[in-house]
């Protein structure tokens, strides 16, 4: 998954739940669900900010950093 695929799919989760959680309230299990669903995916842009980051400071080729963004987004 790409970076810009990600943040899509971040966009389109956080929509999904607003409208979930304004048809059935916040307290209702598919809520809870749908958030952490969203809450999953942040996490691995997260992880794929922090570990680019560290890549930044460590020169390897493109295709190697390319790699191990994929395999962090990947789990």
């Amino acid at each position: 998954m790409k970076l810009q695929e990600l943040e899509d799919c971040i966009e389109e989760k956080r929509q999904e739940l607003n409208v979930l959680a304004n048809e059935v309230g916040l307290k209702d299990r598919r809520v809870l669900t749908k958030s952490m669903e969203l809450d999953r995916l942040l996490n691995k842009y997260s992880d794929w900010k922090y570990s680019y980051r560290r890549q930044q400071s460590i020169p390897q080729s493109s295709q190697m950093e390319e790699k191990q963004h994929e395999l962090v987004l990947s789990y």
